[in-house]
């Protein structure tokens, strides 16, 4: 199965987006968004697309906060996979390893820090698929994650030459 992870969106309508994130959404068996759609018009439009699973952020509006919960958990194949918006973690991500460990789940997703991560935490893997449109510290990116059985793949998907929520033009 395929899955394009995104989150921290930050947009207010899907053609907002970029398209390239557009295009893999498109391709996917499953969207999981971490949060951060802002509107509720985003949601609804991503909602009648795509597949999706989805938690709030602490930056969407209250008719997002009441349709998506703040956790979520799915099986995807032999893979539990869970969905956050941001754990407690402060310099480091080990909190979230022991997130995942609490929720029962293979990988865990979460958004809120706008930049790609992938950690390993003995069995545990954990993601954040960064931002598409106001990356921090990181250029726009998705993730495209593959299950087959119990077997994860990940790839870094670059959306677009946007840095740290700037168009970048060099002279």
């Amino acid at each position: 199965m395929r899955i394009v992870a995104t989150g921290d969106t930050h947009v207010t309508k899907l053609l907002e987006l970029p398209t390239r994130l557009i295009e893999l959404m498109d391709e996917a068996d499953l969207v999981i968004h971490t949060g951060d759609f802002v509107s509720n018009e985003l949601l609804e439009e991503i909602e009648k697309r795509y597949n999706l699973l989805a938690v709030y952020g602490n930056s969407d509006d209250e008719k997002v906060k009441r349709k998506l919960k703040q956790t979520e958990k799915i099986r995807v194949n032999d893979v539990w996979i869970g969905v956050v918006h941001r754990g407690n973690y402060l310099n480091n991500f080990d909190d979230l390893g022991y997130k995942a460990k609490e929720l029962g789940v293979n990988l865990l997703i979460f958004g809120h820090i706008h930049r790609f991560v992938l950690e390993n935490f003995g069995d545990v893997i954990v993601l954040s698929p960064g931002s598409p449109t106001k990356p921090r510290q990181s250029v726009a990116s998705c993730a495209i994650i593959d299950v087959k059985g119990s077997k994860v793949e990940v790839k870094f998907e670059i959306i677009d030459d946007i840095y740290c929520g700037m168009d970048v033009e060099l002279k």
